[in-house]
């Protein structure tokens, strides 16, 4: 490892590069590139082909297609990258160990990289797919897409967060893994059956007491209810969503979701440095 001496951000420059040229060389990067590309267009053409009309359709009928599979997909990527970069790493961790970096930089490093990889993969995908929608359909209702693509980004970098969190945790990459699997199916769909089982069983103010929490704990069903309050679609909001809105308003709830994601982004971060500089790797 070579770079400047003394100075942490030209190291951790470094180790971002070239976590990114790895992205680069194993293809997953190109590789989930044209997924979202394939996703935004064959959603806006083939989107209405049970009502045997195909054709390109609208960004707000395509955004609300693709905001579940978004959900569905890139915490699932995020958390497997992720762990991947460091309980996955073979050999190639403990030799980027024994060079003159600490720790802290590595793991930041790797983050950085891994971050701008997916972030490029989304922003490829979504914007040359919306490119091609907006040249057939025109530009209406692009801003819900554009809040969509940046939120999928957000969603990206937490997910890595997590996913490194859970790497330092569990140095085992089995381990690992099974734990970045238990946490995203929790997240994506056994959260929501819990959450209509609550509603089923609960009324009133003791349900808001159960949704609310439960929102804001989840940071795929936050993503979701400020991709719908995007769209403008209020008829989509579930349970959690309405109640959200009813407690702190839509400029509140957007504001508090967004500080939310933050902090669930950062939290995790924070404690992978704690628990990686510490662990004998």
């Amino acid at each position: 490892m070579t770079g400047p001496r003394g100075n942490p951000f030209a190291r951790i420059r470094i180790i971002a590069r070239e976590e990114y040229r790895r992205a680069l060389e194993t293809r997953w990067l190109f590789g989930f590139t044209a997924l979202f590309a394939i996703l935004v267009l064959g959603l806006s053409y083939f989107g209405l082909a049970q009502g045997r009309e195909v054709g390109f359709q609208g960004f707000s009928r395509v955004t609300l297609s693709l905001m579940n599979l978004v959900l569905f997909l890139v915490p699932l990527t995020g958390l497997i990258v992720g762990v991947g970069s460091v309980a996955g790493s073979g050999e190639a961790l403990p030799l980027l160990l024994a060079q003159p970096v600490s720790r802290r930089e590595v793991l930041l490093g790797k983050y950085l990289g891994l971050g701008a990889a997916l972030t490029a993969a989304q922003a490829l995908g979504f914007g040359g797919g919306g490119v091609v929608v907006a040249f057939q359909t025109g530009s209406d209702q692009i801003a819900g897409f554009a809040a969509l693509t940046i939120l999928s980004v957000v969603l990206g970098w937490l997910s890595l967060a997590t996913a490194l969190c859970l790497a330092s945790l569990f140095p085992d990459r089995l381990r690992a893994l099974s734990a970045a699997l238990l946490l995203w199916l929790g997240m994506v769909v056994l959260y929501d059956i819990a959450i209509l089982g609550a509603t089923a069983m609960l009324r009133g103010m003791s349900l808001q007491v159960v949704l609310v929490p439960a929102l804001l704990l989840n940071p795929v069903d936050l993503v979701r209810v400020l991709i719908t309050i995007a769209v403008g679609s209020g008829a989509l909001f579930g349970p959690t969503s309405a109640v959200l809105v009813r407690f702190f308003g839509e400029t509140g709830g957007i504001l508090l979701a967004m500080g939310l994601l933050v902090v669930e982004t950062v939290v995790p971060l924070f404690i992978a440095l704690r628990v990686f500089r510490a662990r004998d790797w």
